[in-house]
């Protein structure tokens, strides 16, 4: 046996470093996936952990066991292929070599305190003439999909509509019949409050219209209130005294949300998108500078920057995104689900993702944070 379970973690695993391995001929990975294979080794939390604290011994054993694999992406293996190595992995004794590149090594599993999101590439926006011109662009992206028959996000519908009227664009068309006819009161409202933006950001907006923008931007900030105020109930049982106690963290609470609105998180046939609702649910309870309430001393936490948050959802969902197309593929019907030893690992975290059948983000959140590194090196 060339390499042992512990020794591939010591050496590769614990690095996230990505390896280049080739089997020993007529093995059954061999047999399975050919003579090579690219990517990085899989590791659960437990698997982590228990690794991690054996590396601390004196003696460490050299046991033979399945690790799993993420291959590249370049690599050309069926669906099958990919889903054995993600769920049962490759046999230690079965790697006649490991090659990698003689790059720096860092454990981000290990790492305290707030991190920065590693390789990032910092790319320059295209330039716009004012409001005018990026509205346009952003019209244009979406006509173009709507066209091609693709799916919305609920506040791309709303905001496609808007733009539709507010360009007084092909008002005549079927579609936009069906959209008067069909859509409720509360949408309409939403597509009147996204037109009359449009015209208040191109100054185009007249005196009445500013009267009704003004009421209904007041409504859309007393209801983001409301739903905050709901996640500050459910975060304590003594909600009279969390003013007085958690006074700061609610107020930046507050701020960061209430400058949110709906997001896309991944493209494809089925589109990824993160809520207002569950945006305050994720931020209310993982994250560190916003946690109120007592309820909150068991929740893990992101080790992130507010800003970066959303990033790292962004990567982590498009990470897996090839596989939540091909489950809602086979089962439209059914929620999509990562989670306990199948939970998605990046950059040092292991990430719960449940997204609901309308493409929703129902649920987000890292498994381990400090608290396990704590436990750990101590």
């Amino acid at each position: 046996m060339n390499f042992s379970h512990e020794e591939i973690f010591s050496m590769y695993g614990q690095f996230d470093k990505f390896v280049s391995i080739e089997f020993a001929y007529n093995s059954e990975e061999y047999q399975k996936f050919g003579f090579r294979l690219m990517g990085t080794f899989l590791f659960t939390l437990e698997e982590r952990v228990e690794l991690e604290k054996l590396l601390q011994n004196k003696d460490i054993p050299r046991t033979d066991r399945k690790i799993k694999f993420k291959p590249s992406r370049i690599a050309e293996l069926t669906n099958d292929q990919k889903t054995n190595l993600d769920k049962d992995g490759i046999q230690a004794s079965s790697i006649e070599t490991i090659s990698t590149l003689n790059t720096p090594k860092y454990n981000r599993f290990l790492e305290s305190g707030t991190k920065e999101i590693q390789n990032t590439v910092n790319i320059k926006a295209p330039s716009f003439d004012g409001w005018k011109g990026l509205n346009q662009f952003r019209f244009g992206f979406l006509h173009s999909r709507h066209s091609k028959g693709q799916a919305f996000s609920p506040r791309e519908t709303i905001q496609y509509w808007a733009f539709r009227i507010h360009y007084n664009h092909s008002l005549e068309e079927q579609d936009y019949k069906n959209y008067l006819e069909f859509a409720n009161d509360e949408l309409k409202q939403q597509v009147r409050l996204e037109e009359l933006r449009l015209k208040y950001q191109e100054l185009t907006i007249n005196e009445e219209e500013i009267k009704e923008f003004v009421k209904l931007v007041i409504d859309e900030i007393q209801y983001k209130n409301q739903i905050i105020d709901v996640e500050i109930n459910r975060s304590t049982e003594r909600i009279n005294t969390v003013a007085e106690n958690y006074g700061e963290e609610i107020e930046s609470l507050k701020k960061i949300c209430k400058e949110y609105d709906e997001r896309v998180i991944a493209f494809g046939e089925k589109i990824v998108f993160l809520e207002f609702e569950r945006f305050v649910h994720i931020y209310a309870r993982h994250v560190a500078e916003t946690q109120v309430g007592e309820r909150f001393a068991i929740k893990s936490v992101f080790q992130y920057k507010f800003e970066d948050i959303i990033r790292v959802i962004k990567l982590v969902i498009e990470s897996i995104n090839k596989e939540i197309q091909a489950h809602f593929k086979d089962t439209p019907e059914a929620s999509f689900r990562r989670m306990g030893k199948r939970s998605v690992y990046f950059d040092g975290h292991y990430y719960r993702i449940e997204i609901e059948s309308t493409g929703s983000l129902k649920d987000f959140h890292p498994y381990n944070d400090e608290r396990v590194v704590k436990d750990i090196v101590e």
